[in-house]
Formats: C-alpha cells, sequence, structure tokens
C-alpha cells in the first residue's frame, strides 16, 4: 500500500517543470468547469456567473462586477442576464417593459429603451451576488482571446 510520503513524491515529480504547468492549468480549468456546472444546477440557470462587460448599469452595476445568476422568473424591474441579438456574450439590464412573452429591458445608465425586445426563452436568470471587480478576470481573458478587440 502505498503512503501519503509517496504519493506527494510522485505528485511532486509529475508536476516539476513545464509539464507541471500544463497540469494545473487543466486542473484549474477542471475545476472552474466542475464548479459553474455546480452552481448551475444549484441555481437552475444555464450561466451562473457573468461578468458585467459595459457601463450601462452604472451606479447599480459597474464594468468588472462579477454577478452571479440564479433562475426564476422575471418581472418589471428586475436586472436579468439575457441573449440579445448580434451580441456575443450575455447581457445584463433591467427588464422595462413585459408584453406578454414579449420583453423590452434597458441599461440604468442607458437614456433608451434597448432596440430588442426579447423573448422568456432568451433569459438566463436574474442578478443575485455581485461580487465587485472579480469579473475583470473573465473580462481581460476574452480581450486575450479576441486579440483584445
Amino acid at each position: 500500500m502505498t503512503n501519503f510520503a509517496d504519493l506527494k513524491r510522485k505528485w511532486d515529480k509529475l508536476t516539476a517543470g513545464w509539464t507541471g504547468s500544463i497540469i494545473y492549468v487543466i486542473l484549474g480549468f477542471a475545476i472552474a468547469l466542475g464548479v459553474n456546472t455546480a452552481l448551475g444546477v444549484g441555481l437552475h440557470t444555464d450561466t451562473p456567473v457573468v461578468a458585467v462587460m459595459s457601463d450601462s448599469m452604472v451606479p447599480t452595476l459597474l464594468r468588472g462586477d462579477m454577478i452571479i445568476v440564479y433562475g426564476g422568473n422575471a418581472s418589471v424591474g428586475d436586472i436579468i442576464v439575457f441573449d440579445a441579438p448580434n451580441y456575443r456574450y450575455p447581457i445584463i439590464h433591467r427588464v422595462y417593459q413585459m408584453n406578454g412573452e414579449k420583453i423590452k429591458t434597458k441599461g440604468d445608465n442607458n437614456s433608451m429603451v434597448d432596440p430588442w425586445e426579447i423573448d422568456a426563452s432568451d433569459i438566463h436568470g436574474k442578478a443575485g451576488l455581485r461580487v465587485p471587480l472579480l469579473g475583470w478576470v473573465k473580462i481581460i481573458f476574452v480581450a486575450a482571446v479576441s486579440g483584445f478587440r
């Protein structure tokens, strides 16, 4: 039977050098994916964590805030996370008006109502816990991957 000291020596050998860096990156992604999946199941949403990417919700939400999202029916006044036409990432705005299944939204810092109308099926959930600044990790990563466009 292998004891803890033997396991530690094997782990240290396996994670030494550049291969260790690769193993830790893969392990980090696996843990992040597992936490995201568990949060999604627990919070009843397919998008449990989002970053605020713009200033459209100032002063309520600031660019770089991380938002924990939970499932539930939206009402006028709720801050929701949803997919909007022609955007590659989820939008975080307030429900401005509901007309049956059609929903109009507006950012708190925007002077006009959003030009699109969304369906309830476009909504990932409602904004819950706000963690200031932690969303910058995602914003910087997305910018790096997309070539800082």
